[in-house]
């Protein structure tokens, strides 16, 4: 017989209402799954965070503390081992007047020139303190117009140049840079304007034994020795323009002074005041 309109009409809403019901059961399963699986992707990716950095920082750790404990090393064996290398050099040292040790830093193997410049070290810088090196002053004896301060700045830097050419000498050579190093006008006036050459020299002690500090150098002035000829007089004027360096009347680096010394050819001048005078120099 013929189904009723109204059973037909409940039948297919019924119907519907299945297909309803079967849909939202089938995205809450792909919804779920989805769920789980992003769950997963971003447990394993957490995992693999975790383990990376697990795994590794004990070797950065390790990396980071090996570093350390090499630095601190270096800084031990500087003062240890540095300060061992130039007592030893003052057992060997010879003997003779501050001019004639000043000699001897020219010439002959490395090892007895380090002996003679460790000696003027020790003997023109208070207590061997390159450090107060403000505290040398006057003139080489019996000799012309030759600052004692800046003799003395020979003896350092040959020590330096000529240890490091030695067996564990490289350590006695920073050992002298760091007691200097302690005098920051010491550092303006001799490393930012360093001799040339000893600029690869500082450089090289450095870079082997990682001594500690600003050693930062602007440019080279002049070289090796430092000590200057007596070249006569000379005009403020004309050493203001040349940049020459003014010494005290104690041959000891001054703001202003009755001496100049031309860094840059190796001569010192006394200075004329009379602005109308004129150069007079002398062939050393």
């Amino acid at each position: 017989g013929k189904v009723p309109s109204e059973k037909l009409e409940r039948l297919y809403k019924a119907e519907d209402a299945g297909k309803i019901l079967i849909g939202y059961f089938l995205i809450k399963t792909y919804f779920l799954r989805s769920v789980v699986k992003m769950k997963v992707k971003w447990t394993l990716a957490v995992f693999l965070v975790l383990a990376i950095t697990l795994f590794s920082a004990p070797v950065f750790a390790a990396s980071g503390w090996d570093t350390f404990t090499a630095e601190m090393e270096k800084r031990s064996k500087i003062k240890d081992t540095g300060a061992a290398i130039v007592a030893d050099m003052l057992d060997i040292a010879p003997q003779g007047t501050e001019a004639e040790l000043w000699n001897k830093l020219w010439v002959g193997e490395p090892r007895w020139r380090a002996a003679a410049a460790v000696a003027l070290v020790n003997r023109m810088f208070p207590q061997g303190d390159p450090s107060r090196w403000q505290e040398v002053s006057g003139f080489v004896p019996q000799v012309s117009v030759q600052p004692r301060q800046l003799l003395a700045m020979d003896a350092l830097f040959v020590a330096v140049d000529s240890l490091r050419q030695i067996p564990d000498g490289i350590w006695g050579s920073a050992y002298l840079l760091y007691l200097f190093g302690k005098s920051g006008m010491g550092k303006v006036m001799f490393i930012e304007e360093i001799p040339e050459g000893m600029d690869q020299v500082l450089n090289d002690v450095i870079s082997v034994t990682g001594l500690q500090g600003d050693w930062s150098i602007k440019k080279t002035r002049g070289r090796l020795p430092v000590l200057p000829f007596y070249r006569g007089h000379i005009t403020r004027d004309t050493a203001d323009s040349r940049n020459m360096q003014y010494l005290d009347g104690y041959g000891s680096i001054a703001s202003n002074g009755r001496y100049a010394w031309d860094r840059d050819r190796g001569y010192v001048y006394e200075v004329i005041e009379d602005s109308y005078g004129r150069d007079v120099w002398i062939n050393p």
